[in-house]
């Protein structure tokens, strides 16, 4: 039987103690026990066995062994600036992004966004990646940046080896083909605006700053499946 996956930031120790959330999902959702076997993974790449050695006040403590490293999931890097969603859908984004390899998220406000992000965006995002990591076996976790304006996801354009402006319009090139293009291994940005669309000063703001325009498709998408469309895209060139 599959060995459930527990996030430990911490694997440099020989033991550590679980973070109240985690030891809440061993204690409640796995019902374990002193001696039960887990796997433990710490976001950035290191994973080890691990053994519930201590169950005290609701608070698991785990004897942790030899730490593995596994290299980042894909070879393209990409971190997505999208633009901030409503917050029933937030959920689906950071799932969905995370189990298909995404690297980072930054959440962004542009000049049509229809959310504005709350105060705990950053942990409420974190923490559902983790949840996704564990779902799909990844031992990165995607970073969450707190959220910024477009103008200043723009000016870290210089942090990237290619950028992408998803957009619509039949005449752009297709987003996968400048992912195809784009060599591995790298890093690439790429910014998933609002359903009411970029405006003209932004894409202004882009072009000057090198940034591509490119499409995901015919018709019209929610931020959310835009998102998840890159990354799948990314995924396809592995």
């Amino acid at each position: 039987m599959r060995r459930p996956r527990i996030h430990c930031p911490n694997l440099a120790e020989n033991t550590a103690t679980l973070s109240p959330e985690e030891s809440r999902h061993v204690l409640d959702a796995l019902r374990a026990k002193t001696g039960d076997e887990i796997i433990l993974f710490d976001g950035v790449g290191g994973e080890a066995e691990g053994v519930v050695s201590r169950i005290a006040r609701k608070t698991v403590t785990v004897r942790i062994g030899s730490v593995t490293r596994r290299p980042f999931d894909l070879s393209r890097r990409v971190t997505l600036a999208v633009a901030a969603v409503r917050v029933h859908r937030q959920g689906y984004l950071v799932e969905k992004c995370t189990e298909l390899g995404v690297a980072s998220l930054w959440p962004i406000i542009t000049e049509r966004s229809v959310a504005r992000p709350e105060s705990s965006l950053v942990e409420k995002w974190s923490r559902r990646a983790i949840e996704a990591a564990k779902q799909s076996g990844r031992a990165w976790t995607p970073q969450i940046a707190p959220p910024c304006s477009f103008n200043e996801a723009v000016a870290r354009r210089g942090e990237f080896d290619a950028c992408s402006l998803a957009d619509t319009g039949a005449s752009l090139p297709r987003f996968l083909e400048f992912i195809a293009a784009t060599p591995a291994p790298s890093s690439v940005l790429v910014f998933v605006g609002p359903e009411g669309g970029w405006t003209d000063a932004e894409r202004e703001l882009a072009r000057e700053a090198d940034i591509v325009r490119t499409t995901l498709g015919p018709t019209v998408l929610r931020t959310e499946t835009a998102a998840v469309a890159v990354c799948a895209a990314a995924v396809l060139l592995e």
